[in-house]
């Protein structure tokens, strides 16, 4: 358990500007943790709602009388993002949609992402992570992010588009990178002008990506062509589902990898452990997924009715975030929470959310960081 060189406030305003304002705290985990303590559901004075607690963060993911509320909160924020060009791209991206939308457009996607395909990539992932692995002893060491973890996630989709070659990946990244800006709930002015000059270049890239398919390929553009093409998606929903699929398969993947290595290594004996038992590696990558999950906080929701968390009443129209960084700590759902054990029984986390809104690509995910993590550990022990 981390402890804080300074005594934490007991003000919930000032615990939220620790975790949401920059310079941002290095290890926000006991900071969510007093928050969680002191206001486990508490009305910020940023206009929104704050949860923390596992129940009510489950509660947010899960209801079914909440709907996105990602762009009212940005409208409320500030009213120059109704002609931001990110904001319009998010809303035809898949996890800032809504029922039947949401619905209609998951149902075209997820059979691409089902056991059966993700078992008939393990070994391209495998190979693409011992090559890199290879370079990393042959260089002597390298980046843990740069020169690893960040090349994963993106070719991986991109070898299941079927569509990216590796010389766009780079750019790929940088735009996932800049769009990701976008989606912080303090959003600058300088964070937006990142998040719409990706939004156009990865927007446009998308479109080429698509005019150069006639929907008689194999790989997974194609195939969302001839749903298009079928009219299970509009033109303008395939672009955003392509552009999801490179930018969101990305950021959280990397941060999932990188970060795990990084807290085994601050943790030896849990490395040894998984070291020892190479078996233990998926057991092991939840465990860190739960200790140090890759976004803190849940994308906005707003309430169409009154709901009840915790013993808080929350009235209509309002938005709800929830804190996974407090969720994934809370004493009432795991035992010895601050605690990295990857033995854990009670293991399991919100991550990667929940609900209709669970990543559509978890599993994916999960393999990635299995293997990455699993072989990394065997091979650099």
């Amino acid at each position: 358990m981390t402890t804080p060189s300074t005594p934490l406030p007991d003000d919930a305003d000032a615990l939220v500007a620790m975790l949401l304002d920059p310079p941002f705290t290095s290890d926000p985990y006991p900071v969510a943790s007093r928050l969680r303590d002191v206001a486990p559901v508490h009305r910020t004075n940023r206009g929104f709602w704050l949860v923390s607690d596992a129940v009510s963060v489950e509660h947010v993911y899960r209801s079914p009388t909440m709907r996105i509320g990602f762009g009212t909160a940005r409208l409320d924020q500030d009213p120059q993002f109704a002609n931001s060009p990110s904001l319009e791209l998010f809303k035809r991206m898949l996890p800032f949609m809504d029922p039947p939308d949401h619905t209609r457009v998951r149902r075209v996607v997820a059979p691409y992402f089902t056991p059966r395909v993700m078992s008939g990539m393990r070994h391209y992932v495998e190979d693409l992570v011992d090559r890199l692995l290879d370079r990393l002893e042959a260089d002597g060491g390298g980046d843990l992010v740069y020169d690893f973890a960040n090349d994963i996630p993106v070719a991986v989709v991109c070898h299941l588009l079927g569509s990216v070659g590796e010389e766009d990946q780079i750019q790929c990244r940088d735009w996932a990178e800049g769009l990701v800006e976008g989606v912080h709930p303090e959003c600058t002015d300088e964070m937006l002008r990142k998040a719409d000059a990706a939004a156009v270049a990865f927007g446009a890239y998308a479109e080429r990506i698509i005019a150069g398919k006639d929907g008689s390929g194999d790989d997974l553009v194609s195939c969302l062509v001839r749903e298009r093409e079928v009219g299970n998606l509009d033109a303008q929903e395939l672009a955003g589902t392509v552009t999801t699929l490179i930018g969101a398969a990305f950021h959280n993947t990397r941060n999932h990898i990188a970060s795990g290595i990084y807290e085994l290594l601050r943790h030896p004996d849990q490395l040894a452990v998984l070291h020892g038992d190479p078996d233990l590696a998926p057991q092991a990558a939840e465990e860190l997924l739960r200790y140090d999950p890759p976004v803190q906080m849940t994308i906005p929701r707003i309430t169409t009715t009154d709901i009840v968390m915790g013993d808080v009443k929350i009235g209509p129209g309002e938005l709800v975030a929830g804190l996974i960084s407090g969720a994934n700590r809370d004493p009432a759902r795991y035992g010895d929470p601050d605690r990295l054990d990857i033995r854990r029984a009670d293991g399991g986390s919100i991550s990667f959310a929940s609900g209709i809104h669970s990543c559509l690509g978890i599993l994916m995910a999960r393999m990635e960081a299995q293997i990455a993590i699993g072989r990394f550990v065997q091979r650099f022990p």
